[in-house]
C-alpha cells in the first residue's frame, strides 16, 4: 500500500529458532533461498523503507555471489 507496509513475516535473526533468515537474508534451513523484502523487517519507521530494501537487497546478492563462487550455494 501507499501509506502502510506489511513485514516481519520471516524475521532475520542469528538464532534459527527464533528468526527464519540470517544476517545475509538467507533461510536458515534452505541455503540457496534469500528474502530480501520487507518480511524481514520486525518493525517499521515512519518513513518509506524503499532504500533499505535495496541495500538488504544488494548486500544478500553479494554475499550469494561470494557463496556461489566458493561452492557453497
Amino acid at each position: 500500500g501507499s501509506t502502510i507496509h506489511e513485514m516481519g513475516t520471516a524475521r532475520m535473526g542469528r538464532d534459527p529458532k527464533t528468526s527464519v533468515l540470517n544476517g545475509n537474508n538467507q533461510l536458515h534451513a534452505v541455503k540457496n533461498v534469500f528474502v530480501t523484502d520487507g518480511s524481514c523487517m520486525t518493525s517499521s519507521a515512519s518513513q518509506n523503507p524503499s532504500l533499505t530494501y535495496m541495500a538488504l537487497t544488494a548486500r544478500a546478492c553479494n554475499f550469494a555471489m561470494e557463496e556461489l563462487k566458493k561452492g557453497n550455494l
